[in-house]
Formats: C-alpha cells, structure tokens, sequence
C-alpha cells in the first residue's frame, strides 16, 4: 500500500493557524496562492507560516481560469511561480493546478484542446524546477480531460475530489474510492472533523523525510535470531463468517477490511487508538486486538 497522509487544503476562507487541522492528525497542507494573472491569497504568507511552526509539509495550488487557452494558461502559471518562489514554497514539494468550474473558468471545449493547456500550465511549472499536479473533480477529469496524457507526462500526479456523501467525514471509506489511474490525493470531504476544511488523503508518497542524523561509528553486533511469531485466530466476533473487520496503519488510520476465521502470525503489540493491537503483516496491517482470540 502506498503511504497514507492525511492532507488539507487552504484559501481565503480558512483559518490561518494550521493548529488544528495539526491536532486532527494531517501532516501536509497545500495553501492557495493565485487565481488568473491577477488575484494573491491574502492570507497565504500566514497560513504558509502557521504551517512551517507545526512542522507541516508545504504545498501551493493555483486556481485557473484560462479554460483552453495555452497562452493564458502559460501567463497564469508564470504568475503562479513567481508568487511560489517570493513565498519560499520548496521545489521538493508540489505546484497543483485546479483546473474547475468557477470564476469564469470554461470547461466546456474538446478534451484535447483543455488538455493541451492544462498541460501548458503544467510544463510552465515544470521547468521552473517543481513537481507538479492537477486537481478536479472525478466527473470533470473523466469527461473533460485527457488524464493518460497528463499521467504519461508526469507519473502519479491527479488530485480527485469525489465525497461519499456531503457533510462531515472523518476518515475515508475506500468503498467510495473514485478508481482511476494515476491518483496520488483523494479528496474524501469539504468538512474534516467538521473544522470546514477539504479531508484529503495521499495514495502515494509526496514528501520524503530526508533528514539525516550526524554518523555515527557502529560497532557490529551479531543479528539476533528472529523472533518466532504467535499465533493468533483473527477475528473471532459471533461467529458470522459474513462479518469483516477493518485494519489499522500504524498511525492509526484505517485500511482495508480481513474476513472473520482467519489464521494470522502476529509479529509485533502496539497501542493504536487506544487499543491495543497486533501486527499481522506490514506497518499497514494492525488489527485490534479486542477481535482476535489470540493462542501461544
């Protein structure tokens, strides 16, 4: 499984301290910079700020509005890196374009010609040395755009907006999860936790901590035997072979479900959420221990 963060995106009409959606449990934002070629978020330099003081990761996005138009589109991405680079947005994060309806933004040309400015905008950011990413809707990115295309350019690079339901939603519900190819952030809610903010969830890895400690000499030791792993029924829950449980990462969100009656080796012990649980396969396979019949 690709690593799961959970991520918010900011604009005008956000908070700009970042404390909260912090608490909540995200680790990345991505903050609105621009609109057009004329429009800053006025609040972007404080949330970007407010972001760097809870040791967040940094993203930007810029809102578009140039539809089909290459040269429009070439205008507003150099507006956009300009406003990145004065801001100090890191070039090992990502530039997203969102490409919607709204603010005089038409989508309703030929998939090719809105492909071939989104892909212009996207090549503007490019080059100036960013990674690079689209946003929109599940509905708009199948209907209105060619996305193998920008997928074959640019990798794992689409941010989808496609909720369950509408309100409030906590954690996502893969159930609901908008398949399509090249997905590396789904936008599950416009209200996490119901602070008013957009729930995102990364499907691929984004950042990389990369940080290193000072080296150290080591003195080698020999490698202990590895540890022979219990045994463990998983789940044992009214006998009712129709019944699921859901499995936990090691940060605490949810993944997919296992069917009840199932052996499993149990590998490691670990408090989750305030349960305690068992490792029964990699750091993304936690199952509760309150399900589990566990046997030496």
């Amino acid at each position: 499984m690709a690593t799961r963060d959970y991520v918010v995106d900011v604009a005008v009409y956000q908070s700009t301290s970042m404390s909260a959606y912090k608490q909540a449990g995200a680790r990345q934002v991505i903050v609105k910079l621009t609109e057009g070629t004329g429009y800053f978020n006025p609040k972007a330099s404080t949330q970007i700020k407010s972001t760097h003081a809870n040791q967040m990761y940094l993203h930007a996005y810029h809102f578009a509005t140039f539809g089909s138009s290459i040269s429009r589109a070439k205008a507003e991405a150099k507006f956009f890196v300009a406003r990145a680079k004065k801001l100090n947005v890191s070039k090992k994060r990502y530039l997203w374009l969102d490409w919607e309806t709204g603010d005089g933004n038409s989508v309703v040309d030929s998939k090719a010609a809105n492909t071939r400015a989104i892909l212009a905008f996207m090549n503007v950011c490019h080059n100036a040395g960013y990674k690079v990413g689209l946003y929109s809707s599940a509905s708009l990115l199948r209907g209105n755009v060619n996305t193998h295309e920008v997928v074959k350019k640019y990798g794992t690079c689409l941010w989808v907006a496609s909720y369950a339901t509408m309100g409030r939603i906590d954690t996502p519900n893969f159930s609901y999860f908008p398949s399509m190819n090249g997905v590396a952030i789904w936008q599950f809610t416009d209200n996490w936790y119901g602070l008013n903010v957009d729930g995102n969830i990364t499907l691929k890895k984004l950042i990389a901590d990369t940080a290193k400690a000072p080296a150290k000499k080591v003195v080698a030791k020999p490698k202990p035997k590895p540890k022979t792993p219990s045994t463990a029924y998983v789940p044992v829950i009214s006998n009712n072979p129709n019944y699921k449980v859901r499995l936990l990462d090691s940060k605490g969100h949810y993944q997919k479900y296992i069917n009840t009656n199932t052996n499993w080796k149990v590998w490691a012990e670990k408090t989750i959420r305030g349960m305690m649980c068992y490792k029964i396969g990699n750091d993304q396979q936690w199952v509760p221990a309150k399900f589990c019949k566990k046997i030496e």
